[in-house]
């Protein structure tokens, strides 16, 4: 399943660190929250694109397949 040495590599940092937290999703989030903080220019900036909201009485159209 894990043939990628990159995957099988992140993987296993991801359950070392789960451990050292006892698998406590609370202290997981407050460990990423505080990681972000140190390093923000690690962070994917995504920028939230605004819905267009039909207008009353139209149809949508459906989505090209």
């Amino acid at each position: 399943m894990h043939s990628d040495p990159i995957l099988r590599e992140v993987h296993r940092m991801k359950d070392e660190s789960a451990r050292e937290m006892d698998y406590n999703i609370h202290k997981i989030f407050r460990r990423m929250r505080e990681n972000e903080k140190k390093h923000p220019g690690r962070m994917a900036a995504i920028t939230p694109q605004p819905v267009l909201q039909a207008k009353p009485g139209t149809v949508p159209r459906k989505a090209a397949k």
